[in-house]
């Protein structure tokens, strides 16, 4: 592993928040950050669960000199509409965030003891809801009352697609699970967290990696929450806790079947916005 620059991993369901969590950390003067480097064609199968330290660690030190245009997210490779341009400095950190490949995580925190990952869930409703309005995620011609428990024409039975409520459940027990077995190294957030006191989850989110809170950050956080540019892609979200809108009896159905069980501390309380 690139030895002068610790590694920090951003995961998360798809529409579950990370794109948000992801510039909150590239607002950092000292931060190289890297979009879904896993899913693009410059490094798509570079490492796996049998990649050593040294191929992993590689792969990061490329990652950090990359011009790809994708992980950069610059020209036609950028989904959403408007970015924000941070001012750098020199790099002391590599984050990178992705909604795939989440099976590669326990593999990451045995071979790269240094490493940091931050593990952020939300409610499975509004994931849902979210990813419903997603132009590029769910087709039109696709019924969410087929899809919304195991996304199979979105997963299309690839391990490394997490769409769907049954692959909600499955990525947040392995967070939970992970947080507690590796704690100095895996962080476990709720979205809902993040959106009721950002500049305090990134404040904490920030030691936890070893970076101290910039003032850049801190106008982020106002300007990200105080303007919304419409966009499903987009991270500037005037209103991020937006009332659910998901077809008849499927919101029932997700409480039904969490009931009280682990999961449903992830469960926020929203009966009055449907």
């Amino acid at each position: 592993m690139n030895g002068s620059h610790p590694i920090v991993g951003i995961h998360g369901a798809p529409r579950s928040g990370t794109s948000w969590l992801g510039q909150l950390f590239n607002s950092h003067p000292r931060v190289a950050y890297r979009f879904q480097p896993f899913f693009s064609f410059a490094f798509r199968d570079r490492v796996d669960e049998r990649s050593d330290s040294a191929d992993i660690g590689r792969m990061f030190s490329d990652l950090l000199e990359t011009s790809d245009s994708f992980v950069h997210q610059v020209g036609s490779a950028r989904l959403a509409q408007h970015l924000p341009a941070f001012a750098k400095r020199a790099a002391t950190h590599i984050v990178y965030k992705e909604v795939r490949f989440h099976h590669l995580v326990p593999h990451f925190i045995e071979k790269m003891p240094r490493a940091k990952f931050i593990g952020i869930v939300r409610d499975p409703r509004a994931v849902l809801a979210s990813w419903f309005k997603a132009p590029r995620e769910f087709r039109s011609d696709w019924r969410p009352e087929e899809e919304w428990r195991h996304a199979r024409l979105k997963n299309e039975g690839r391990l490394e697609n997490w769409y769907g409520f049954e692959r909600w459940k499955e990525l947040s027990l392995l967070f939970i699970e992970l947080s507690l077995r590796h704690p100095r190294q895996f962080c476990l957030i709720r979205y809902e967290e993040l959106v009721e006191s950002p500049q305090e989850v990134v404040e904490r989110l920030f030691g936890f990696c070893g970076l101290s809170l910039d003032e850049q950050t801190v106008r982020f956080i106002s300007e990200s929450t105080g303007s919304d540019d419409g966009d499903p892609y987009g991270v500037f979200r005037k209103s991020l806790r937006e009332p659910l809108q998901l077809p008849a009896g499927i919101a029932e159905a997700v409480e039904r079947d969490l009931g009280s069980g682990p999961l449903s501390r992830f469960l926020s309380d929203r009966r009055r916005d449907r």
